[in-house]
């Protein structure tokens, strides 16, 4: 997968390759929507950080649950990532995360 290297500040779009059959077909998006197989959409974003994140939104229970859960990873030194995990519930009348 290519990496892109924004100046700070600079809002560049998540760079990923969907792959079928073998072949990559290269996408820019500012958010990307998984649908499961049991119909659960999870969401992927950029994050608030300049060095570059990734927020996952994936719902606790299903797409009508009163909670759901949001994941952020962050590259880190020496080749680490940090993944840190947060529980939030839906406000009213929010559609599904």
């Amino acid at each position: 997968m290519s990496s892109t290297n924004p100046t700070p500040g600079e809002a560049a779009p998540l760079h990923v390759e969907a792959i079928c059959g073998g072949v990559p077909t290269p996408l820019d998006a500012e958010e990307i929507r998984v649908t499961l197989p049991n119909g659960i959409v999870f969401h992927l974003s950029r994050g608030l950080d300049p060095a570059g994140s990734v927020v996952a939104n994936i719902p606790s229970g299903g797409p009508d649950a009163d909670e759901f859960s949001v994941f952020t990873l962050q590259p880190g030194a020496c080749n680490m990532l940090f993944i840190n995990a947060e529980r939030h519930p839906r406000r009213t009348g929010e559609g599904s995360a």
